[in-house]
């Protein structure tokens, strides 16, 4: 009879160590991530606007958050379309758009596409030390399955060092300030090495494994100058599994970037 109870009683320890284990095992999320410079839906050396190719490349990505950057919103050279609104009907997505600049009678900037409900959506006039095309970053608070929340941002840096290397210090300052899991995901302008970047690296990670994927120009691309940054808050809950460059495709005048994450 003892004998029995043990074997029945080492039974139910096995299945409830198993059952542990794949619950573990099962609470580890991925999350993929996108940022695509889209040049307002024009690729290289044309002039005609298709928002259908780049609505293409996000859904093939499997993207679930995405920034965007060169957004027309309302601007007559892309039809008087909002850019921002029109890709997320056709991704069936949220999205939040962040002006940087009047432009031809319409609006220019970045913006978010999101599968999942955003909130507190925000934009900031990046600083600007010296002349130069006004920047900004558009920030949402993301709610992922399971009530994970994160801040996503998408941004394009300036064109000029001094007003890249004040637009990262302000990046840092809002990733301290807020505390919270932060990604900022954009085109800046400049390769891993340089002095804005290496600023960046004081609070942010980037989407490298090694060598940064080369993402411009779009043929034969020989420079990595877009990324998907996340901060130390962030880097505690989620980890980098792959980032590359999504080659061969022509849409814009960049290669779309994928970075995936692992969290829990």
């Amino acid at each position: 009879m003892i004998r029995y109870s043990f074997i029945f009683l080492l039974g139910i320890i096995i299945f409830s160590s198993c059952n542990l284990f794949k619950s573990q095992r099962s609470e580890v999320k991925k999350l993929t991530t996108l940022t695509y410079n889209i040049h307002h839906g024009v690729p290289e050396n044309s002039t005609v606007v298709n928002l259908n190719n780049i609505a293409e490349v996000i859904r093939k990505s499997g993207a679930e958050l995405v920034a965007l950057q060169e957004v027309d919103v309302n601007v007559p050279r892309s039809g008087k379309v909002n850019q921002a609104a029109e890709l997320a009907k056709l991704l069936n997505m949220h999205y939040y758009f962040s002006k940087s600049i009047d432009f031809n009678g319409g609006e220019y900037g970045v913006a978010i596409l999101s599968k999942y409900p955003l909130s507190n959506m925000r934009n900031e006039l990046l600083p600007m030390p010296i002349s130069g095309e006004q920047r900004s970053v558009a920030i949402a608070t993301v709610n992922l399955p399971d009530n994970v929340l994160l801040e996503f941002a998408s941004t394009h840096l300036d064109l000029n060092v001094p007003n890249r290397t004040a637009q990262v210090e302000r990046l840092n300052e809002i990733s301290k300030k807020d505390g919270k899991p932060f990604f900022v995901a954009g085109d800046y302008n400049a390769t891993p090495t340089s002095s804005e970047m290496v600023k960046l690296k004081e609070e942010f990670t980037l989407s490298c494994l090694g060598d940064c994927p080369l993402t411009f120009p779009v043929k034969n691309p020989n420079r990595a100058i877009d990324y998907i940054a996340y901060n130390r808050v962030a880097a505690k809950q989620f980890s980098l599994v792959s980032a590359y460059a999504m080659e061969g495709e022509f849409a814009s005048d960049h290669l779309p970037l994928v970075a995936i994450f692992n969290y829990k």
